[in-house]
Parts: structure tokens; C-alpha cells; sequence
């Protein structure tokens, strides 16, 4: 997906919470300056978390700053913990395991710093409402159905705290045949290898970086190993919108989970803000 005009007010957003958040006020306005002329410069042709990733580079090499949101993606890893008996309760008692477990995915995909949708996030309203709402797009039981044969599961996680969320569809999957990637370095609050360690996913299913510093999956920027296993993985669950962002038009079947939380985002699935969607895509 590229980058559209729309866009940009949210990555200048993103820059001015950096700024005031993490710079001291002499360096907030240098920083919030090079974003500006690196917007100018911008091939909108990338989707964008390319921008992120300059964005979040620019930050490293002018303050050395590396990981702004890790007391923040700390926090909600423990939050989500806090939750996960009572949540692993819901799925037990459910008639329907796995759905529950996918539906509790999607719901913890609210968790996101780098959204409007990230400041004051309503996690108790969003589990409620994604048990008992319709999906906007619908292609469960197409998953379901793939489920069936599939003998490599290829999970590409998003955040930190919502992998929590993951840990318990990948247990209703059955995580002896999942590989839940994760991104290479800290970029805004995306899941990293210590995030899965955190949220004990470590401990039940293999969990690999996928190469990738940005808050998506650029398939350029990813290792050989992780291209290899994207290929050849019998399903591909991709979960948020950086991942649909930078995965859409990649060639292969993917099963997109995730909550519109962006204007644009919500105009090019063609479902309204606050949307569940299981979608799958080639």
C-alpha cells in the first residue's frame, strides 16, 4: 500500500509525541524540522512505515534515542497478563474455542502507539464488543477451514501487549505447528523477541525476528530465512495494520487481522472506523 496525502498529518503527529515526549526542548524542534524535510523528500509510491522507520532513525542518530515506548510496551505486556487467566477462561468455557481465540486477537490489535486509537486505549469496551460483533469482512471459516491442513503456521505479530492476545489464538491454533515472527529492532510499540519472551509466548511456540526494523513487514528489508518461510508456510496469519500496510500485494494468500483504526485504512478496506476485520488477500 503507498503512502496517501492523508497520511501525512498522522506522521507529523507521530513526530511532534515523539518530540515532546522524549526530547529535550532544544532538540524538538531540530528533530520535528528534519521530519518535515524528509516528508518533502518522501517517495509516497512506500507504504508508510518506510517514513516510520526514517522517522525513528532520524531519532536514534540525532538524540540516541532507541527504543522511546519500551516503559510503555513493558506496561502493557504486563497489563495484557493480568488479563490472560480470565481471557484464557473465556476460551475454555467457549463453544468455540478457536473463534473466541481469534476474536481476542483481533480485539488486543487496539493497542497502538502509533494511532489516535493509542491514547486512552479502551481495552476492556474493545474485548467485550469483539465477542459479540459481526467482522466487517468475514473470511473466519475460510481460516478455519485452512487451518485444518496446515502443518506450518506462519504468525507475523504486531505489538507489544496485543502479543499477549496472540499467545492465546496461537494456543487455540495449536502452537506446536506456529512460527510467530516478530520485528527486528524497537520501532513505536511493535512486539520484538523480548515482548514475546515477556508475554511467555517464547514458551510454547518458536518465535523468529523476520529482519524487518519497520512497523510492518517489508519483505525487502527481511531475512532470507523469514522469506523463505513466508513462501513456503501452508497458511500466513498477518495481524494489524503496519502488516497489512506493508504486506498487501505481496504475492501469496495472507489472512489480515486487525482493527481500522486509520481514516485511510478504513477507505481502502471499505469498512468503518473501529472495524473487526478477518480478511483474507492475494
Amino acid at each position: 500500500m503507498r503512502t496517501f496525502p492523508d497520511c501525512i498529518p498522522c506522521l507529523e503527529r507521530h513526530a511532534r509525541e515523539l518530540a515532546a515526549e522524549h526530547l529535550p526542548e532544544g532538540a524538538r524542534g531540530p528533530f520535528i524540522k528534519a521530519v518535515l524535510r524528509s516528508i518533502d523528500a518522501f517517495d509516497m509510491n512506500n507504504p508508510p512505515p518506510v517514513f516510520a522507520l526514517l522517522m525513528y532513525d532520524m531519532l536514534r542518530d540525532m538524540a540516541g534515542i532507541y527504543d522511546p515506548y519500551a516503559e510503555n510496551k513493558r506496561l502493557f505486556n504486563r497489563k495484557a497478563l493480568d488479563l490472560y487467566p480470565r481471557l484464557k477462561d473465556i476460551i475454555t468455557g467457549s463453544s468455540d474455542p478457536l473463534d473466541t481465540g481469534l476474536r481476542l486477537a483481533v480485539a488486543g490489535n487496539i493497542i497502538d502507539f502509533g494511532t489516535d486509537a493509542g491514547h486512552g486505549i479502551p481495552i476492556e469496551e474493545t474485548i467485550a464488543r469483539a465477542l459479540h460483533s459481526r467482522f466487517a469482512f468475514d473470511d473466519r471459516q475460510l481460516l478455519f477451514s485452512r487451518l485444518q491442513n496446515a502443518k506450518t503456521v506462519l504468525y507475523i505479530a504486531d505489538n507489544a501487549g496485543e502479543i499477549v492476545f496472540d499467545r492465546l489464538f496461537i494456543e487455540a491454533i495449536g502452537p506446536e505447528r506456529v512460527i510467530c515472527a516478530v520485528r527486528s529492532a524497537p520501532i513505536i510499540n511493535d512486539a520484538t523477541i523480548q515482548d514475546a519472551e515477556e508475554a511467555g509466548l517464547t514458551d510454547i511456540c518458536r518465535v523468529m525476528e523476520s529482519g524487518s526494523r519497520a512497523s510492518g513487514t517489508l519483505l525487502d528489508l527481511c531475512s532470507p530465512e523469514f522469506r523463505s518461510l513466508f513462501s513456503s508456510a501452508d497458511l500466513v496469519i498477518s495481524k494489524g495494520q503496519g502488516n497489512f500496510e506493508t504486506l498487501e500485494g505481496s504475492g501469496r494468500e495472507i489472512f489480515h487481522l486487525l482493527m481500522v483504526k486509520c481514516p485511510v485504512i478504513a477507505r481502502e478496506i471499505g469498512a468503518a472506523m473501529g472495524s473487526f476485520i478477518a480478511l483474507m488477500r492475494q
